[in-house]
């Protein structure tokens, strides 16, 4: 009777001696794994620190790099070589190698030893080039053509979805700029935005896209040279900035430069923000240089320079400003001209 009990107790106690061996074994693996982890991260910290000590870098630098991944490609840069090749393309019109105008441009000496500026200006030259390459529609382009058409059919489809969820009237006219372009002029407008031009002007929507594609044909403003470009860009600027004033003042007004700060600010508390930096507040009539007419063109189309309403309390302190001004007497206005017949009565 006592022989059954004695070998359950026996293999009760086996299977508990087994249970503790197996239980053991993953964790000896673990604790050997450790073990050689903490080894290779002290030899890592240690190399670290000998690559820090030898660079003279600091050690948080060095585990960046090591840790850091590049996840973009650097864009390559315009090359001297190539600006300089461009311009004798620009000279001469018979070389078709690139030898050939490598030769030319070892052969003239005014593109030799030049200065950092000179070189800065070759790549900003090219550049602008390339830029005009990538924007222009050339001729008997038949790609550029059908680029424009899907251009404007997503235009369309934009105003006409915003015209749905706004209710916004919009209407737009679009020719091409040369005789040979191969872009058909055309016109659109949300719901019924052409009866507008037919009731207030009693011009047909079809007139006015023709008359649009004669003046910018006969225009030829893809053809200007600088000085027409800058005379061009200074009414263009012009405009924008007349316009923005009268639509935030609601009336046809336009911008007096010179008592600009007692005029506008102060008489009809409204104010230009975001005024392109570098370029002096004057009236772009005034503006020569081609760059600087580029920038404040821009600004307003990008939305960075912008007119607005001051709030009361704006015009309280800008008043007081003005006042303190006078008070010292600085100038706060440009004065007026005296006139040459002053003192002598008129009829």
């Amino acid at each position: 009777m006592g022989t059954p009990y004695h070998s359950a107790k026996a293999r009760a106690k086996a299977q508990q001696a087994s249970h503790k061996i197996t239980s053991q074994q993953p964790k000896e693996a673990e604790d050997m794994l450790n073990s050689a982890v903490q080894q290779m991260l002290a030899k890592e910290a240690q190399k670290v620190n000998d690559i820090a000590l030898e660079h003279g870098v600091t050690v948080e630098k060095v585990k960046k790099l090591m840790g850091g991944i590049k996840n973009y490609k650097s864009s390559r840069s315009t090359q001297l070589e190539n600006a300089l090749m461009q311009t004798k393309v620009e000279q001469s019109t018979k070389v078709s190698f690139s030898r050939d105008l490598r030769m030319l441009v070892k052969e003239d000496t005014a593109m030799q030893n030049l200065t950092e500026g000179e070189k800065q200006q070759y790549i900003d030259n090219l550049i602008e080039h390339r830029a005009m390459q990538n924007t222009s529609v050339h001729a008997m382009n038949t790609s550029a053509a059908c680029d424009v058409q899907s251009t404007l059919d997503n235009v369309f489809k934009m105003l006409d979805s915003l015209a749905v969820w706004t209710g916004i009237y919009a209407c737009v006219f679009a020719s091409c700029g040369h005789v040979y372009d191969t872009a058909q002029a055309t016109w659109f407008g949300t719901d019924n935005v052409m009866d507008f031009w037919e009731d207030v002007l009693q011009m047909e929507a079809d007139k006015i896209t023709r008359k649009l594609e004669q003046w910018a044909c006969m225009a030829g403003r893809s053809v200007l040279d600088k000085c027409e470009m800058v005379q061009n860009m200074q009414h263009v600027c012009t405009r924008l900035l007349n316009s923005g004033l009268s639509m935030c003042f609601r009336r046809d007004i336009h911008i007096n430069y010179a008592s600009f700060n007692t005029a506008i600010k102060e008489k009809l508390s409204i104010d230009l923000r975001g005024w392109p930096e570098g370029i002096p507040f004057q009236s772009p009539t005034s503006l020569n240089d081609l760059n600087s007419l580029l920038k404040v063109r821009c600004a307003p189309k990008d939305g960075s320079c912008h007119w607005f309403r001051m709030s009361p309390r704006q015009c309280e302190e800008y008043n007081a400003l003005l006042e303190a001004w006078r008070k010292k007497g600085e100038v706060v206005t440009k004065p007026r001209k005296k006139r040459s017949d002053a003192g002598v009565p008129r009829k």
